[in-house]
């Protein structure tokens, strides 16, 4: 009994210490941004799904921020984010007024060294992720093949939204490391033009199906589900592979883990890498807050947007993993992720 109240007494503690940390850091932030504004930056235009996101914070975050600042959206689009990622890194003022989005690819594209990029994913302050993304793979019950194992000796058309698209990295990838033959073929405006595509016959298979809102329409039309390329397998397909469950060797699925990683960043903010931990600390704990609200969720739900929150430090402790490839493996992600031209396997 005693060295249960012991420990009782010494979780109360804990709590204590970390409230008594807490509230100094919450005085100073109050003081600060008392008056303020913070700016909330999109990588993309506006009226798309990023944008979507950002004005939903924009319009509940600053009630949780200690002194209550008013918030701005600001889209600020160029070169798939990475114009705003750029700015982040080198000019945005790194005193907790400023926190972007952008694409849930980047850290991806950094690793791989795409031209252009001058972030480091990791060294983002990451303030948390209001809700990721749930492609699954798709297929036509009369494609040509309908197993991994079948698309390594028979040739599927996949549609892809783009020949640069995550999806179309995706597939490329899956390809060259499982030796499948997906042809990819693009041209579609879109994912909602390659879903039409797909009812067509004109191809097989879609990647770029999100599960959470085409469930029915996927057993509507008695598609196969090949795969989920989140790492975290959706509830309501507890019999369907993960993306790097098809890895054959713990290299394979590393790599696999971090090309799929995307969809678990989703839609994300961060804050310069130079913003202090106390004042990282607190945006956090104010997102954190944000997503928990019951207006802030009731609003979501009335405007069909999806939530999936993750808490920032979970969101940094997944970059920083998927990331750190190096040597051989860096190599072989560098050799297999190479975007190639439509058409290609």
């Amino acid at each position: 009994m005693k060295k249960h109240m012991i420990l009782a007494a010494g979780a109360m503690v804990g709590v204590w210490s970390a409230a008594a940390l807490a509230a100094p850091a919450d005085d100073r932030a109050a003081e600060f941004y008392k008056g303020k504004q913070i700016t909330v930056y999109s990588g993309y235009a506006a009226g798309g799904g990023y944008d979507i996101y950002t004005r939903l914070m924009g319009r509940y975050f600053g009630r949780f921020v200690p002194g209550n600042p008013s918030v701005i959206v600001q889209n600020r689009p160029g070169a798939g984010s990475i114009k705003l990622a750029n700015e982040m890194t080198a000019v945005m003022p790194v005193d907790g007024s400023a926190i972007g989005i952008v694409g849930d690819v980047l850290h991806i594209k950094q690793v791989l060294g795409e031209t252009g990029i001058r972030f480091v994913a990791g060294e983002f302050k990451w303030i948390g992720r209001m809700a990721k993304s749930d492609p699954v793979f798709v297929l036509r019950p009369d494609s040509p093949a309908t197993t991994i194992e079948g698309i390594r000796e028979k040739e599927v058309l996949v549609g892809v939204p783009g020949a640069g698209s995550a999806t179309a990295q995706t597939m490329g990838v899956i390809n060259r490391l499982l030796g499948t033959k997906f042809k990819l073929i693009s041209g579609y405006p879109g994912s909602t033009d390659v879903r039409l595509a797909l009812e067509r016959g004109e191809v097989h298979g879609s990647g770029s199906v999100l599960w959470g809102v085409s469930k029915e329409w996927v057993r509507q039309n008695n598609l196969v589900v090949l795969y989920q390329v989140s790492i975290e397998k959706y509830a309501d397909l507890p019999d369907i592979p993960r993306l790097i469950d098809l890895a054959r060797n713990d290299d394979e699925a590393r790599l696999l883990r971090f090309f799929g990683s995307y969809t678990d960043v989703g839609r994300s903010f961060m804050a310069p890498p130079k913003l202090s931990d106390e004042r990282t600390m607190v945006l956090r704990a104010a997102f954190g807050r944000m997503t928990a609200d019951p207006e802030y969720r009731a609003e979501a739900k009335r405007q069909n947007i999806d939530l999936d929150p993750m808490s920032g430090q979970d969101l940094q402790n997944l970059i920083t993993d998927v990331t750190g490839l190096t040597g051989a493996l860096l190599t072989k992600a560098k050799e297999v992720g190479a975007i190639k031209d439509a058409g290609e396997n």
